[in-house]
């Protein structure tokens, strides 16, 4: 029963939503259609026919359609402005009837382009347009169609007396008693209450009056004559027609229908909350407008005023069907109920609904400097809207949004952070000896992670920060990750850094350049297809744990003074971080209790979920703490190069290994067990256990002190 009353409920508010944009739409469709035939030289009544059956079709194709909820179609400014362009033009070579065959195929043309212009989804582009442009065109025709019925209700100078001021007193009342009925009868169609009293007032009025004027009611409505569809079609040579000019005139007015439609469309998401569908919002438009081309209708689409009226009575999904039923049912059995409809009630409608579509706040966000510049591109599109167009209004906000855009991306700054090695060292565990040398040389090598879109906006701005930091660096890391796009101007400036860096002495590495930049996979093949004459390219990881390495290797190279040293050269034995707080007697009895094991590249040492309480010492290759999340997919936590060791939380605790430690090109390794380092300290009876214990405690300590820097860091960012 609920669920009944709410359905109920639902279709009486799309009712009631229907015949508010049906009265709302009713006098722009005749008097937009009566113009266009007028100027052609034929009947009124036959252009106001054809006006309705236009906005009987569109409206019942797009309502079944369902693509936007509460948009109301129906001959507009638009397409009449460019209908009388085409009439102006042909007006002389091409009798009425001819005229209107040409004016059907252009229609026709134009319902075929927004087909494919629906199927090829580019409507999506209007769902791009920024809210400040959106409020700012809805408030521009609100205040529009506030301007429009002025001369609806300004005292007639033909009449004297108190009567002259009746369409003024009706309008009035009308948009009271709206807004008083919204506020004590909130649950109730304000906008129907409001026109019902509307119509009373004025024959209260009129009944007193003695003269009023007849052109202050619609008038009665134009009777439907089917028959007069097939007739248009006798003896006409369709190849005689322009089609040139048709087809040409159809793509301009698909341009133009497409862009106001899909306006319209976002004017009733405002309303609704909802998100139309533009694909097939312009896929049923279109068959609405072949099917006008056809019988002879005119053409039209969104109609904002309209669409507003019957989303702020509450019309939803099923209101623009009914909104086209309602005026097919007066065209066919109401003709007469225009000359009881005043068109100042009307004109109170209007009014109320322009007043409520203009948004105050526009004012308010001069105040705040963060929505001052939105502020003046939304009184810049009421502007245009005024003394232009809609179409140009949005074009200007668009163009004025778009420089906006790019000014901000300017002004943001590409460097996310920086910091150098010794403050954000690599994985890889390397001796005493060289730690000391890193933290002393550290800022010679710098990691700078950009951000954003490093286009030719913004391209000078990374050359000068980089140009600014090269003095006395001999590595500098640039980090993509965060970067969202590059164009070719940005890959351009690359390899000039690139160039100027070694002039300096310096070396540019770049890290994470990855696929979603635009230039795929193989990027130093981007870099050769922009310029195939560089002889030289960047060097680029994969991995920012790789480059930092590649940074500390160059640090080191270039500050040991011992110019014969490698920096992956083996080491003794007694050269390992173990050792450095163990007594010679000490590393005597580890060196005789430890194991010599050697490994190929990329063999496991340590896989997860081994349990093994043993110290590893790196006495030759690498061995490097992968934590994997996939069959080759891994981060590299930790790289211990010879004099270091690991396996100390399993040495201390024996839990199983949670990560994969594998040899990176041919390893030596010495495996010390707890158990023997037990049992030899039993018998030499001394504190050599202890010391151990104390040496790994000390390792272990620095390491998780390392950690928390880290994490420091990592929360600044």
């Amino acid at each position: 029963m609920k669920a009944v009353r709410t359905q109920f409920s639902s279709l009486s508010a799309d009712f009631f939503g229907g015949l508010s944009g049906a009265i709302a739409v009713l006098p722009q469709t005749i008097g937009l259609s009566v113009l266009l035939f007028a100027s052609l030289g034929l009947d009124t009544s036959a252009g106001a026919l054809a006006g309705l059956i236009g906005a009987i079709i569109l409206m019942l194709f797009s309502g079944f359609m369902g693509a936007t909820i509460g948009m109301i179609s129906a001959p507009n400014g638009p397409v009449i402005i460019l209908l009388s362009g085409l009439v102006v033009t042909l007006k002389l070579d091409y009798a009425p009837h001819e005229m209107l065959m040409i004016m059907g195929a252009v229609l026709f043309l134009t319902g075929i382009f927004q087909i494919v212009f629906g199927l090829l989804k580019g409507g999506e582009i209007i769902k791009l347009i920024p809210y400040p442009v959106v409020t700012s065109m809805i408030t521009g025709i609100g205040i529009l169609m506030i301007k429009s019925q002025i001369t609806q209700i300004v005292p007639s100078d033909s009449i004297e007396g108190w009567y002259r001021y009746i369409p003024l007193l009706v309008a009035s009342m009308t948009v009271a008693i709206i807004y008083l009925s919204k506020r004590f009868f909130p649950r109730l169609p304000a906008i129907i209450i409001g026109l019902l009293a509307g119509i009373l007032i004025y024959s209260l009025l009129t009944s007193r009056a003695a003269h009023f004027d007849p052109a202050w009611v619609i008038g009665p409505l134009p009777a439907f004559e089917f028959s007069a569809i097939l007739q248009r079609f006798n003896g006409l040579d369709m190849m005689a027609l322009p089609w040139l000019l048709i087809t040409t005139s159809a793509l301009a007015l698909t341009v133009l229908v497409m862009i106001d439609c899909l306006l319209t469309a976002l004017v009733a998401d405002s309303q609704t909350s909802a998100r139309h569908n533009s694909r097939n919002e312009l896929v049923a438009q279109g068959m609405g407008q072949m099917l006008i081309g056809v019988v002879g209708g005119v053409g039209g689409g969104g109609t904002k005023g309209a669409t507003l009226a019957n989303t702020m009575a509450g019309g939803r999904r099923w209101s623009t069907v009914f909104a086209a039923l309602i005026i097919l049912f007066m065209a066919l059995f109401g003709r007469d109920l225009g000359s009881f409809l005043p068109l100042s009630a009307l004109s109170g409608v209007i009014i109320y609904i322009g007043l409520n579509m203009v948004n105050i706040n526009i004012i308010l966000w001069f105040k705040d400097r963060f929505t001052r510049v939105d502020a003046i591109n939304a009184l810049m599109v009421i502007a245009a809207t005024l003394f232009f167009d809609v179409t140009t209004a949005v074009g200007l906000g668009l163009v004025f949004a778009v420089i906006t855009f790019i000014r901000r991306g300017i002004k943001r700054s590409l460097i996310r952070s920086e910091t150098n090695i010794s403050e954000y060292p690599s994985p890889r565990k390397r001796s005493k000896k060289h730690r000391r040398i890193l933290e002393e040389y550290g800022d010679k090598a710098r990691l700078i992670e950009l951000q954003g879109d490093l286009y030719f906006a913004t391209t000078d701005q990374l050359y000068q920060a980089v140009m600014e930091r090269l003095e006395g660096r001999l590595v500098i890391i640039l980090h993509f990750r965060r970067v969202l796009s590059i164009d070719m101007s940005g890959m351009v400036l690359l390899m000039q850094l690139m160039d100027v860096a070694r002039e300096n002495g310096t070396i540019i590495v770049f890290t994470h350049l990855h696929k979603q930049l635009g230039f795929g996979r193989k990027m130093k093949r981007a870099f050769r297809i922009i310029n195939s004459s560089q002889s030289k390219f960047p060097k680029m990881f994969n991995s920012t744990a790789r480059a930092l390495e590649y940074a500390e290797e160059q640090v080191l190279k270039h500050e040991h003074k011992d110019m014969d040293y490698r920096v992956s050269s083996p080491v003794i034995f007694e050269e390992n971080d173990l050792c450095k707080d163990i007594d010679q007697h000490g590393i005597a009895l580890l060196k005789k209790i430890s194991q010599k094991q050697k490994y190929k590249s990329r063999e496991v040492v340590l896989a997860e979920g081994d349990e093994n309480r043993m110290l590893y010492l790196v006495t030759s290759g690498f061995v490097e703490r992968r934590l994997y999340n996939g069959p080759k997919s891994y981060k590299v936590l930790a790289k211990y190069s010879p004099g270091t060791y690991f396996g100390k939380q399993g040495f201390l605790a024996a839990d199983p290994v949670n990560t994969r430690f594998v040899a990176v090109g041919r390893t030596t390794l010495h495996t010390i067990r707890r158990s023997d380092v037990e049992l030899e300290s039993g018998i030499a009876k001394n504190e050599f256990y202890a010391t151990v214990l104390l040496s790994v405690g000390r390792t272990l300590s620095k390491e998780s002190m390392r950690l928390i820097s880290e994490i420091r860091r990592l929360e600044a960012l």
